[in-house]
C-alpha cells in the first residue's frame, strides 16, 4: 500500500478520537472531528489538532474543525483556510470551501432512533457573507460559554494539481485575537476522479414545490435562475434531481416533437453536466392513445440524440394493494412499446401473491432497502432489467441503514457499499427540498414530528443570506459515499473488479449485514485507491 494512503488511514482514525479533560472547560480549544461522528453542542473535544486527508484530484474531501468555547464566551468567531503549499506548486485558498454548522435542537429523538437529544448540526451556511444582516450568518459568530461551533471544510482538489503532499493552516480567531492554528495536510492522489457520475440517481423534484415555498412564480426568469443553484448544488454532490427545469421540448399531435427551447439545455445537462438519469414526463396518461404516440415521438427523439438508456418514466409510486398492481401493470402496457425504461418503487417479489406479480411491466425495481430480495433481484438482473433502491422514513425491521439527523453518519455511507455488492445501478430519495407548510426547516426540518430530516437534504438559503440553497451535512456524507462508488468503478475499469469486491463484501453483505464502524470503511477504501494508483 503507497505511503501516502496509509498515512491518509493512520490520519482519519486520529481524527476519529476523542479524550475528555476538564482543563479545556476554562479555556477555548480547536479541535478536529472526522466527519463521521455526531458533534453536538455538548460534545467533549476531542485530542487531535491537525487534520490529514487523502483525496484523488477531481474530488472533495472533508474535515471538520470544532471551536469549544471556554469559561468565557466567545465574540467575533472568524475561520479562514490558507493556501496549500506542495513540491510542485499550490493548491489555492479558493479550493477549500468552509461552512458554519447551523444546530437543531433535537427535543425528541426520530423514530426508531436511539442517540440523545440534544443540538445537532446539519445545515451548512458558507463562510464569506460578512456585512450581511440575515438570521443565520456563518460569521461571525457569537459563542456561548462552554458550547461547540463547528466548521465544515471541503477541500477540493484541482484536476490539474500535481500529485503528492501539500500542506496549509486553518486558522480561527475570536475577541480579536488568534486562537490555536490548525495545520493541515493533504495528499494528492496520482488518479483523478472522472466528471462521468457512475451511480444513476434521482434525488427528487423542485420546480413547483420550490417555487411555492419561495413564494415565487414556477415559470418566471427569476425563478429559473434560483432553480438552476438547486441543480448546481445536487450535481456538485453527484446527486441528481428528477427535475433539471426547462428541458424536455414540446409536443403536439399535429408537429411532433419541437426542442427549440429546450434542446441546448438538455444537451448541456447530458453532455456537459454527465447527467445520466432523465425522468420522462408521463403525459396524457389518461389518454391512452395520445399518450402512446407522445411517447413514441419522445422516445424517437432521445434515440436519434443517444440518450434513450438514460430516460425512465416514474410508475405508480409504491402500489401497495391489488388496484394499485393493476394500475402498474396497465401503465407499463402503455408504455412498453415506446422503449422507454419503466420505474417502480417495488421490490422484485410481489407483496401478496393474490395481487399477482409485476414482471414485464416493469425495467427499473426500486425496492426499500429493506425489502431488497436478493434472490429474485438477481433474476430480473439476469433478463438485463436494473435495480435501483431507496429510502424513505424509517420502513421494515431489521438493521437498514436509515437516514435520520439522529442516526449514525456511517448510515450515509454503508448504503451505496451494499449498492455495490448487488451491482445496484441506482438510487432514488423521494425529496431534497420537503419543507412542511407553516414549518421553519431551520429549526424543525422534521417530517410527521417523528423523522428529523426526512426528505430536507437542502435548506432554503434566503435567511442565511444566499439566493440559492444551504446543503445539509447529510449531503455531504451521501457526496462520499457515491465518491466511494467512483473508487470502485475507477478500480474495476481497471481490472481490479474481484479485488473491489472482496473489499467491499468484507464490510457490507446486505442491507442487514453492514459494518457500522466508521473507519473500516475508510480503511477499505484506502485500499482501493491504492489498486487504482497502482497503475
Amino acid at each position: 500500500m503507497p505511503r501516502m494512503i496509509v498515512s491518509l488511514f493512520v490520519g482519519l482514525l486520529i481524527i476519529g478520537q476523542a479524550i475528555v479533560s476538564p482543563a479545556w472547560s476554562q479555556e477555548p480549544v480547536v479541535w478536529v472531528a472526522s466527519p463521521w461522528q455526531h458533534v453536538l453542542r455538548s460534545t467533549e473535544p476531542g485530542d487531535a489538532r491537525s487534520a490529514e486527508i487523502s483525496a484523488a484530484r477531481n474530488e472533495y474531501e472533508p474535515l471538520r474543525v470544532i471551536i469549544r468555547a471556554g469559561a468565557q464566551p466567545l465574540t467575533d468567531v472568524r475561520v479562514a483556510a490558507s493556501d496549500l503549499s506542495g513540491p510542485a506548486g499550490r493548491i489555492a485558498a479558493k479550493n477549500i470551501a468552509l461552512f458554519g454548522e447551523h444546530y437543531i435542537n433535537i427535543s425528541k429523538p426520530s423514530y426508531a432512533s436511539k442517540a440523545p437529544t440534544g443540538w445537532y448540526p446539519d445545515a451548512l451556511i458558507p463562510v464569506g457573507s460578512d456585512g450581511a444582516v440575515v438570521q443565520y450568518p456563518s460569521q461571525p459568530l457569537n459563542m456561548e460559554s462552554g458550547a461547540n461551533q463547528g466548521v465544515w471544510v471541503d477541500v477540493y482538489i484541482p484536476r490539474d494539481a500535481a500529485p503528492g503532499k501539500y500542506s496549509g493552516t486553518i486558522t480561527v480567531t475570536a475577541n480579536g485575537a488568534r486562537l490555536r492554528p490548525v495545520p493541515l495536510t493533504v495528499h494528492v492522489a496520482p488518479f483523478t476522479l472522472p466528471d462521468k457520475i457512475a451511480l444513476r440517481s434521482n434525488f427528487g423534484s423542485l420546480g413547483g414545490r420550490l417555487a411555492g415555498h419561495l413564494g415565487m412564480d414556477a415559470g418566471s426568469p427569476e425563478f429559473a435562475a434560483v432553480e438552476d443553484k438547486y441543480i448546481d448544488l445536487l450535481l456538485a454532490h453527484r446527486a441528481i434531481p428528477s427535475s433539471l427545469g426547462n428541458i424536455w421540448p414540446k409536443w403536439t399531435p399535429e408537429g411532433g416533437i419541437d426542442d427549440s427551447h429546450s434542446g441546448e439545455r438538455l444537451r448541456a445537462m447530458v453532455e456537459d453536466r454527465h447527467v445520466n438519469s432523465l425522468l420522462v414526463p408521463f403525459a396524457y396518461r389518461t389518454e391512452p392513445e395520445k399518450c402512446r404516440a407522445y411517447l413514441r415521438d419522445m422516445a424517437a427523439y432521445l434515440r436519434s440524440k443517444g440518450w434513450l438508456e438514460l430516460a425512465y418514466i416514474y410508475l405508480e409510486d409504491e402500489p401497495n394493494n391489488a388496484e394499485q398492481y393493476e394500475t402498474v401493470r396497465q401503465q407499463g402496457e402503455l408504455i412498453r412499446e415506446s422503449g422507454i425504461k419503466r420505474l417502480c418503487t417495488e421490490q422484485t417479489v410481489s407483496s401478496n401473491p393474490k395481487w399477482g406479480n409485476l414482471y414485464g411491466a416493469v425495467d427499473i425495481w426500486c425496492p426499500l432497502w429493506c425489502l431488497y430480495d436478493e434472490p429474485t433481484a438477481r433474476e430480473r438482473q439476469k433478463l438485463g432489467e436494473e435495480i435501483w433502491t431507496y429510502t424513505a422514513l424509517c420502513q421494515g425491521n431489521g438493521k437498514a441503514p436509515f437516514w435520520q439527523i439522529d442516526f449514525a453518519p456511517v448510515q450515509f455511507r454503508a448504503p451505496f457499499w451494499v449498492s455495490w455488492h448487488y451491482r445496484v445501478k441506482g438510487f432514488l430519495y423521494w425529496s431534497s427540498i420537503f419543507w412542511t407548510e407553516g414549518q421553519d426547516p431551520w429549526t424543525t426540518p422534521h417530517f410527521r414530528d417523528q423523522f428529523w430530516g426526512e426528505g430536507i437534504l437542502l435548506y432554503p438559503g434566503k435567511d442565511a443570506g444566499l439566493s440559492g440553497p444551504a446543503p445539509s451535512i447529510r449531503l455531504k456524507l451521501i457526496r462520499e459515499a457515491l465518491e466511494d462508488f467512483e473508487y470502485m468503478t475507477l478500480a474495476s475499469q481497471q481490472g481490479h473488479q474481484a479485488q473491489v469486491d472482496e473489499i467491499v463484501d468484507s464490510l457490507a453483505q446486505s442491507f442487514h449485514d453492514w459494518s457500522a464502524n466508521p473507519d473500516a470503511y475508510l480503511a477499505a477504501r484506502a485500499k482501493i485507491a491504492a489498486l487504482i494508483a497502482a497503475e
